[in-house]
């Protein structure tokens, strides 16, 4: 009985594994966009189809912020994410857009409304949008100066009401 534990343990190691190295991999294959590059032209739709893309906030600063609402971290930091957005949203220099990430947009719509959230949703058709930025998962947040340049990308949760993250916004908007 202890060999069979054993030997299960053993094949469970070997499959984290061999997939933690496919990813690895994956990553080293995949596309990322690095800080001072062009970001991609995005385009995104709203769920009643309307489109938007870069080219709609052309000479703003934009925070990129790809998220799910299945995902611990994304629904952790939304709540000082909505915080900071109802600091800025009057703020013409700037614009935050969220993206949904392999989630329905049911989903995500219901979280926002039990919680009371109005950060502006927009739908990543087919994730070309998160293979354009390089995403490796989420919460992935990418600033982006008034240039279309990635000033910033941050990987995982933010705490958005942070002297560090008032810091980082003031310099974002204060890029020529």
């Amino acid at each position: 009985m202890k060999t069979k534990a054993i030997v299960l343990i053993v094949i469970f190691a070997v499959a984290i594994l061999i997939l933690q190295v496919g990813r690895q991999e994956g990553r080293r294959v995949s596309k990322q966009l690095a800080e001072g590059q062009e970001a991609p032209l995005y385009k995104l739709a709203t769920p009643d189809g309307k489109a938007i893309s870069a080219e709609d906030y052309k000479g703003r600063a934009v925070i990129v912020n790809f998220w799910a609402s299945w995902c611990a971290s994304c629904v952790a930091e939304m709540p000082s994410f909505q915080k900071f957005y109802e600091a800025n949203k009057s703020n013409t220099s700037l614009a935050v857009i969220t993206v949904l990430y392999k989630d329905s947009y049911g989903d995500a719509l219901n979280f926002m409304k039990e919680n009371k959230f109005d950060l502006p949703v927009f739908l990543d058709d087919k994730s070309a949008n998160a293979r354009a930025f390089g995403l490796t998962g989420v919460p992935e947040t990418f600033f982006i100066d008034k240039h279309g340049v990635l000033f910033k990308k941050v990987l995982g949760p933010i705490e958005w009401e942070s002297p560090d993250l008032k810091e980082l916004v003031k310099e974002l908007l204060s890029k020529g």
